[in-house]
């Protein structure tokens, strides 16, 4: 699976789409949270529903920050009316998460471009900063505030759990909400096999499944046991593949702690320190297999773009600039190529422009290039994809057709000399030059060697020059 981009694809969608999207969305990952992960006083341990807003304003070119933002105070209140049963709370409790959200969010676009969350280990550091730290502290502070005055909680315990809490949630399912919102999951999973899902889906299977067996089997502790699998996930999944198993362990992890079972619950008996515990070891996690991540984003684009370099290389190397078809080198290497897998006789057409000095010497070089390049254009328009065309220098042009008898080739050179015969090129104002060439035709017949066939399609050629020009002969 490949890396979180920014994309345009919310941009065109309908304000009210996205509206209905983001209330629904913050609601029900809100009430599933408070009721999963709190007794309906406390603040939740994991709190996802931010980031679900974060993810729109950043995948949008032009933040729709009423649309989305009033979307969100709807369902942040909605949810905490539902499981808390009181309205004062909710309300303080919208507004200290729309702060966190705009921080957020203005945070992580400053100065970027594009959104990338794991384009690099810095960009994963600005996102930890933003989303990880400064946002969830600065809502913290209200949140806090708000569970002591409406709730009567503990200020430093609320303000702990969440900072924690909705960092986390930040952190875990801002890049997770990205991808799946923006489209980058499906398009990746259209973008591989079947056997490559297969593959994708089993390792994803086996953290669920660990995460199952450390949280709800286990007798013992053993968290330990969950590193192996996210980090094989890491290496041969990749970074999207590491936000989705983070985040099937951040909700089975939080869901069995707050129903009691689990490895942080064999540790203490306090509800808040399990809460503490557990978003500590995602913290770890985190910190832990993110910038691993980051860094395989990294150097997998770096790879492709070596790879695209060094393709690009390669085409110049065997193409001719001026003209765009082969040159000699690429040519020979292709043409070498096909006489060597042949199973069937070819046929080689080699062309010279008639009297192109003349051409120069009247109207230029500039000229002689535009008359180069309108033969090798004509030449591509009458011969199928897979012949070979090649410039080998100067207005020497050789063709391997693949089509085995003097005939068929003759009547190509025909088609191509009469083309040429229709479009004149306009030298000037008012003159106009009728450009004509002669071919000389050899067949192939394997095991011929290039050399040997190009050699009697010059002969040819030259006889055909000999003759009058503007024709063609074939060897003998």
């Amino acid at each position: 699976m490949g890396e979180t981009v920014r994309t345009a694809r919310p941009s065109g969608t309908p304000s009210g789409t996205i509206w209905l999207v983001a209330a629904s969305l913050y609601f029900l990952f809100a009430a599933s949270t408070i009721h999963l992960t709190s007794d309906g006083r406390t603040i939740a341990t994991v709190w996802p529903a931010n980031a679900v807003l974060v993810a729109l304003l950043l995948l949008d070119r032009r933040p729709r920050w009423w649309t989305v933002l009033s979307a969100g105070l709807v369902g942040n209140v909605a949810a905490n009316w539902l499981t808390r049963g009181s309205i004062a709370g909710p309300l303080l409790y919208a507004a200290a998460n729309g702060l966190e959200v705009v921080v957020a969010t203005i945070l992580i676009r400053r100065g970027s471009g594009s959104i990338d969350l794991l384009r690099s280990t810095g960009a994963l550091l600005r996102f930890i900063l933003a989303a990880g730290l400064i946002a969830p502290a600065l809502s913290g502070a209200a949140g806090a505030a708000t569970a002591t005055l409406v709730y009567d909680q503990a200020f430093v315990s609320s303000f702990k759990t969440w900072f924690l809490s909705d960092g986390l949630g930040l952190l875990v399912f801002t890049p997770v909400f990205m991808a799946i919102l923006g489209g980058q999951l499906t398009d990746c999973i259209r973008s591989k096999s079947p056997m490559q899902r297969l593959e994708s889906l089993a390792y994803l299977g086996l953290v669920v499944a660990t995460a199952y067996l450390v949280f709800y089997v286990a007798v013992l502790p053993a968290l330990f046991l969950l590193y192996a699998p996210v980090m094989l996930v890491t290496f041969r999944v990749g970074p999207l593949g590491t936000k989705m198993a983070v985040m099937a362990i951040a909700v089975i992890g939080a869901c069995a702690t707050a129903s009691g079972h689990g490895p942080v619950v064999m540790t203490t008996g306090d509800p808040v320190l399990q809460a503490h515990l557990f978003q500590s070891f995602l913290a770890i996690m985190l910190i832990t297999c993110l910038p691993v991540a980051a860094e395989i984003a990294a150097r997998t684009r770096l790879s492709r773009k070596l790879e695209e370099q060094a393709a690009e290389a390669h085409a110049e190397a065997i193409t001719d600039t001026l003209t765009g078809l082969l040159n000699r080198r690429g040519f020979e290497r292709r043409a070498g190529a096909l006489l060597d897998r042949a199973a069937s006789p070819l046929c080689c057409v080699a062309i010279d422009i008639d009297h192109f000095k003349g051409i120069n010497d009247s109207w230029g070089h500039p000229f002689g290039d535009h008359v180069l390049r309108h033969l090798a254009a004509t030449l591509r328009a009458n011969t199928r994809p897979d012949d070979l065309i090649g410039r080998l220098g100067g207005d020497e042009f050789v063709m391997i057709l693949q089509v085995g008898d003097h005939d068929t080739g003759e009547a190509i050179c025909t088609r191509i000399q009469a083309a040429l015969r229709q479009q004149p090129i306009a030298a000037d104002a008012a003159t106009h030059v009728l450009l004509s060439i002669s071919c000389g035709i050899a067949s192939i017949t394997p095991p011929d060697r290039l050399r040997d066939v190009i050699a009697r399609a010059d002969d040819a050629l030259y006889r055909a020059k000999a003759g009058g020009r503007n024709g063609f002969r074939s060897a003998g």
